[in-house]
């Protein structure tokens, strides 16, 4: 329950922040969104690192650097200067250990919630797509009924070695509405969504907590045992301008990377 609630907000976060910007391309609202993560992802940084030893390992690097040139002809110096650099880039590495392990989770947590967003697109209409069950048993009985707005075309094909058997559906109209995987001991309703525009995709349906936290966060926790998820293929989405397009996640490291760069002096933060 915890989970479910801490998602829905996120939800409801992420999912109205996009619509924001429904009337321009998808790179708007997430080059403004990376650019703000990025400057809290350097608050973090300044507040959660040792800022005067990070100082100082750069110095002494950079020192080490200006040996090396100098000393290019004495090859004791030249080694010792090529020891003590590499000595202070580990000791540069582990200061940002920390900030790295805090950042850690809230980003793994936010990546997956973007990813509905940007990552994915809504079937078009007469577009197929397959919908996947993990069974934690082998011989599970399922069956897939479809609704209004999806069909499901032929027979499941049951995939042994994973455990997994795999549907075919193909979106009949636009608009969200809900297929229905049967089980021996209860229904599990799915969500799907076809038509044009930016919305928030629910990829799967999970009854482990963690896969609800950190892979598909879209729905709330099915109660049927059994079954271990239920996922929908919808196509990727690529994000760009004029033909430079690529998964989101390169411009939002990009973006945030930039923000952060250009940011630290204004915070005093050394990276």
């Amino acid at each position: 329950m915890i989970v479910d609630g801490f998602n829905a907000v996120l939800r409801a976060l992420v999912s109205g922040y996009a619509r924001l910007f429904d009337s321009l391309p998808p790179l708007a609202g997430l080059a403004i969104a990376s650019a703000l993560l990025g400057f809290g992802m350097l608050w973090v940084v300044g507040k959660t690192s040792n800022q005067q030893a990070i100082e100082r390992a750069k110095k002494r690097m950079q020192a080490h650097l200006l040996e090396m040139r100098l000393y290019r002809d004495e090859p004791g110096l030249l080694f010792r200067a090529q020891g003590q650099l590499i000595a202070n880039n580990f000791r540069y590495v582990g200061e940002m250990l920390r900030p790295a392990l805090v950042l850690t989770l809230p980003m793994v947590v936010l990546y997956a919630h973007f990813d509905s967003v940007y990552g994915l697109r809504p079937l078009r209409v007469g577009e197929s797509a397959l919908v996947t069950a993990a069974t934690e048993l082998a011989g599970t009985e399922l069956a897939l009924r479809g609704s209004d707005k999806f069909a499901v075309e032929g027979s499941s094909v049951s995939v042994e070695a994973t455990n997994e058997v795999v549907w075919r559906i193909r979106a009949l109209a636009p608009g969200a509405s809900e297929i229905q995987l049967e089980t021996p001991v209860g229904p599990i309703p799915k969500t799907a969504v076809a038509g044009d525009g930016e919305t928030y995709l629910s990829r799967g349906r999970a009854r482990s907590w963690w896969q609800r936290l950190l892979l598909v966060p879209g729905e709330d926790r099915h109660d049927v045992t059994g079954v271990a998820r239920v996922d929908i293929g919808y196509p990727s989405r690529q994000v760009g301008f004029d033909g430079w397009e690529t998964h989101w996640a390169i411009w939002f490291l990009g973006i945030s990377i930039v923000t952060a760069f250009l940011c630290r002096g204004l915070l005093g933060v050394t990276i």
